[in-house]
């Protein structure tokens, strides 16, 4: 798997010591989304510099730098920023599994987390009441970072070379219930020319935010119904997929594979399982075919509901975002209430009218009050710089993702601006807000 960003052997009490040794000059640690993963850089192998985000910023001189991005998937990188244990994030890009030491602050302090998943109103209460949450580091923040979608990748027999299988909702929802199983069963079927058989499904096995974008889509009852679901099955937005079924044990076709590494190597046939050349997955653009930089370039589905059909290009991605029909927080924060409040920052989208339908956005979470000054500017200037610049914005859309600036999330910039780099609002929900973090310790 040519994308693969694991350390092997590496201890994670070992990279906890070299976190620590970098403490000294000032680093950023955090990590979390694989889908933001490539943009943002700073994994293993080490970027092309000036091929991602953190790279440039970094090669600027700032009074801090970004230190390693821990691939962990959205959901462990939300775990370990509410815990401040950076071991939660380091054991799941390194071991496959989540192990926290506990050991929380110092070397092990999260300064960001990033998810395309909002936090959930428990993990919000989490961080009011928890010792390292809100009485050391004030609000907790919550930002839409940039805007992605989901592809659905199948690997068929005979599939025509480059071919894009036509999937509507009905398709979407009989694949990932368990409802369809064969590949004759799909609307596409005759027209695609691939060959009739039985096809696997392979899904991610950790808390991930694209499961939640997918899942998004499918939990509309104007999407999937009792008509096109396997009986028993109801979506609900969710981290993890395998909770949609009874005991969490999806039926025998479906695969579990951990990170979106793991799904692209299924997909492949180069994963632990074998050669599954007849399977279909979720996975982010910057894996697929549709994007110049990916490897190992699948080839994702075209998938149509009530939408015209779309490949999930940038150009596609910002016209679902723009046509939102159904979701939640679409509209910014416009009182010092919501201005403080970390669920009303980020929109959530179900359905939408035009462009390409599985879409929704990245976030990065962070505290108010930081420890270290040269911390509290060196983010404050790369949120800047990844909201305005038009470089940053380049690195983004490379990789299939979309910047804020240009998707339907763009009058919330004008809200970051005013009530999170700065405090022109008045509203004191800015980083550093210099009366709440009075007194704080701070991350």
């Amino acid at each position: 798997m040519t994308r693969l960003l694991l350390l092997g052997a590496a201890s994670v009490a070992a990279l906890a010591v070299s976190a620590q040794a970098a403490s000294a000059q000032s680093i950023l640690n955090g990590g979390g989304s694989t889908s933001s993963q490539f943009d943002y850089g700073n994994g293993a192998p080490t970027p092309t510099p000036g091929t991602t985000e953190f790279s440039i910023f970094n090669g600027s001189s700032p009074a801090a730098t970004f230190s390693t991005y821990w691939e962990s998937g959205g959901g462990t990188g939300q775990q370990g920023f509410i815990r401040n244990d950076l071991t939660c994030l380091i054991s799941r890009a390194t071991t496959g599994t989540t192990s926290c030491s506990g050991n929380v602050g110092g070397v092990n302090t999260v300064h960001y987390s990033t998810s395309d998943s909002v936090l959930s109103s428990a993990q919000v209460s989490s961080w009011a009441t928890s010792s390292v949450g809100q009485s050391v580091a004030g609000d907790l923040i919550q930002l839409p970072s940039m805007g992605t979608g989901e592809a659905i990748p199948v690997n068929a027999l005979k599939l025509k070379k480059n071919y894009q299988l036509v999937l509507d909702d009905n398709d979407l929802c009989g694949i990932f219930s368990g409802k369809l199983t064969n590949f004759n069963q799909l609307s596409d079927f005759t027209k695609s020319k691939i060959t009739a058989g039985a096809f696997n499904v392979v899904y991610r096995t950790d808390s991930a935010g694209a499961t939640f974008i997918l899942t998004e889509h499918l939990s509309d009852p104007n999407v999937c119904n009792t008509s096109n679901t396997a009986a028993g099955i109801t979506f609900v937005a969710t981290t993890t997929f395998a909770t949609l079924f009874p005991g969490s044990k999806p039926p025998s076709n479906f695969y579990g594979a951990n990170l979106a590494d793991g799904v692209a190597s299924f997909l492949e046939g180069t994963s632990t399982y074998g050669a599954q050349p007849q399977a279909i997955g979720y996975i982010t653009p910057d894996y697929t075919s549709v994007i110049n930089q990916s490897s190992p370039l699948l080839v994702p589905s075209i998938t149509s509901g009530k939408v015209k059909a779309g490949k999930p290009t940038v150009k596609d991605i910002i016209l679902g975002l723009e046509n939102p029909v159904d979701g939640t927080v679409l509209t910014p924060p416009s009182t010092q209430a919501q201005a403080v409040n970390p669920l009303a920052w980020v929109p959530v989208i179900q359905t939408v009218s035009k462009g390409y339908p599985i879409v929704g956005y990245t976030t990065i979470d962070l505290p108010q009050c930081y420890a270290d000054p040269n911390v509290q500017a060196a983010m404050i200037s790369f949120l800047t710089d990844h909201y305005t610049s038009p470089t940053y914005a380049a690195v983004q859309n490379s990789y299939g993702l979309v910047t804020i600036a240009k998707s339907g999330a763009s009058k919330f910039l004008q809200a970051v601006e005013a009530s999170i780099l700065s405090n022109t609002s008045k509203f004191n929900a800015n980083i550093g807000n210099v009366t709440v973090c009075a007194g704080l310790t701070g991350r």
